[in-house]
């Protein structure tokens, strides 16, 4: 059996700061531009269920979405997972990254806070405290304090950012579940010299924006896949892990074995570097 290619070329350095979410393991996302600067002409109430929404999230997250400097809207993808199992993944953001770092190098970071909060880096200069604003099996939206400070520290970005992700559930011909969803990302950025920064700085803001969006969808279908192909693997690494605590660690461990197919892996995946295109990662 054939699984996803496992590359540590993936830039999964901004996973920490999206809190591992969303779309697609079939082919790479194509991200739209769809709004930039001056273009606030957004009813919220049109994009996120406000009344929904915790209330001390609630007018910040109308506020980006209204006042955005940037919007990107992600391709909607389609792949294979069980719906609970897809939800855990999203729902615990320090699972999917904690199996990925068993396989990379990756110096991300992400720990929980709060029961909805978390604060991670990305070993890169970028920082974020993410706050789940409202967690439901068709929609999740995320509000972040995002900081950026640039290599040689003569650019600081600070901005906050709502991410959506919208989810579906169907089956296929075979009656096998499918997972589809779309990502969007609106963009508010609070630095006060923005005007005077955005010449140079905005090419590498939208670049940042660009790829959280791409490598995150790519990332949650791929451990999707990766959970479901190696279940023996992955239950392991999350249950040897003394920072996740007791029960997180028993759901995922419980829906793993119920969603086990017959004939997966006992093994683990093979990560390769830089892989020619097209080559699988195969069993070991």
């Amino acid at each position: 059996m054939r699984t996803p290619i496992v590359r540590r070329s993936l830039g999964i350095r901004k996973i920490a700061l999206i809190a591992v979410t969303l779309a697609t393991a079939s082919g790479p996302i194509n991200t739209r531009a769809l709004a930039g600067l001056g273009n606030r002409h957004v009813d919220p109430a049109q994009v996120v269920p406000l009344e929904q929404l915790a209330p001390e999230h609630r007018d910040v997250v109308a506020e980006v979405i209204r006042e955005h400097t940037f919007h990107r809207q992600g391709e909607p993808d389609t792949f294979p997972c069980n719906g609970n199992l897809y939800l855990n993944l999203l729902n615990e953001p320090i699972v999917p990254l904690t199996l990925w770092k068993d396989l990379s190098d990756s110096p991300a970071r992400l720990q929980k806070i709060g029961p909805n909060r978390y604060e991670g880096t990305d070993g890169s200069g970028s920082t974020a405290i993410w706050d789940f604003a409202l967690r439901s099996p068709r929609m999740h939206v995320l509000l972040a304090y995002f900081n950026y400070v640039s290599p040689h520290g003569n650019a600081r970005v600070e901005a906050r950012i709502v991410l959506i992700v919208r989810s579906t559930y169907h089956r296929d011909a075979k009656k096998e579940p499918l997972v589809e969803h779309d990502v969007e990302a609106f963009v508010k950025i609070d630095t006060k010299a923005w005007k005077a920064l955005a010449r140079s700085v905005r090419p590498l803001i939208e670049r940042i924006l660009e790829d959280q969006v791409r490598e995150a969808g790519f990332f949650i279908s791929l451990m999707s896949r990766l959970v479901s192909s190696y279940p023996n693997w992955a239950c392991q690494v999350i249950g040897s892990q003394s920072e996740i605590d007791a029960g997180t660690k028993q759901r995922f461990q419980e829906l793993v074995a119920q969603t086990k197919k017959p004939g997966a892996s006992t093994g683990r995946p093979v990560v390769l570097q830089n892989p020619p295109p097209g080559q699988d990662t195969r069993r070991r």
